[in-house]
């Protein structure tokens, strides 16, 4: 694999653009704040549980592979291990290409046109490193000549790393069918939410009115993820005995392009126009702790 790679004095981040433009690591110090992609081979459709890549046309899936959108239904591939579901999007099975690289800055981009999805698209990651801080840039581009529903996120696997505690703070929670589709009506609004990297119990949850930050503590320091608007949803799915936590910032709720329209402000589906573009930042800043500090 051909890597790209973004470095200073608090990051070092390696990209694997033709990999589905994923990010294959990023570390600070000596941590590795995402489990590393380590495998030999790529397989667009049994990908690694590593690194992070971008959720892009939609995120999550589209029930039975099928979507409704005004007049007319559309029948797109299922994806082999989410059937009869699709899932995640076509981006990231996709051969991502560098359109500018600097000592800083980094912009992947992904055209497609083909069966996974019925409109044209334009696929955009923009990384840049500012200090203390990564700053990813998401955008999704209508290339079609009618109006599009579409979605951004991006899905990162976390590294169970020792002492590591996540918290978050969310509105709602919408009840998980055992095929991780969304049940109609969230059932409770919820507060702040602690997941220990080292408890066993298994956590799926899929929410909605999330303030855009995610903390994350670590012996060495502490790392915020901190998402603009639209991402105003987030996937948290830590089974229980893996090496990772997923913790995503997404635009909308699994197969929410379905929905009534008059559900879509709640469950975040978002209209794209011919030419427009669906943006948004998820920014990483990182804290060491003192030397000796608690």
């Amino acid at each position: 694999m051909q890597g790209v790679f973004l470095k200073n004095e608090i990051w070092s981040l390696s990209l694997l653009p033709e990999w589905g433009g994923r990010i294959g690591s990023l570390r600070t110090g000596g941590l590795d704040l995402f489990a590393p992609v380590d495998v030999e081979s790529f397989d667009p459709l049994a990908w690694p549980r590593a690194g992070a890549y971008p959720l892009m046309p939609y995120c999550n899936r589209l029930r039975n592979a099928s979507l409704s959108f005004g007049a007319a239904q559309y029948d797109l591939p299922a994806h082999p291990t989410a059937l009869p579901h699709t899932l995640h999007g076509v981006s990231h099975t996709q051969r991502w290409q560098v359109e500018e690289a600097d000592a800083s800055h980094v912009v992947l981009v992904c055209e497609y046109r083909g069966e996974h999805w019925p409109w044209p698209i334009r696929c955009e990651q923009h990384f840049r490193l500012e200090g203390d801080a990564l700053v990813i840039e998401l955008r999704l581009i209508n290339q079609g000549e009618s109006l599009m529903p579409g979605g951004i996120g991006l899905h990162p696997y976390f590294q169970r790393n020792e002492g590591l505690k996540a918290r978050f703070t969310v509105g709602k929670s919408w009840p998980i069918t055992p095929d991780y589709l969304a049940l109609p009506e969230p059932n409770q609004v919820l507060n702040a939410i602690t997941i220990d990297a080292a408890a066993s119990e298994e956590h799926a949850h899929y929410l909605s009115e999330w303030d855009g930050n995610l903390w994350l503590d670590y012996p060495e320091g502490q790392l915020r993820m901190h998402a603009s608007e639209p991402l105003s949803h987030f996937v948290a799915f830590a089974p229980a005995g893996t090496s990772y936590l997923c913790l995503e910032p997404v635009s909308h709720l699994a197969d929410a392009f379905n929905r009534d329209a008059s559900q879509w402000p709640a469950v975040g589906t978002q209209l794209v126009a011919p030419g427009e573009c669906l943006a948004a930042t998820i920014t990483f800043t990182w804290q060491a702790r003192p030397a000796g500090g608690v």
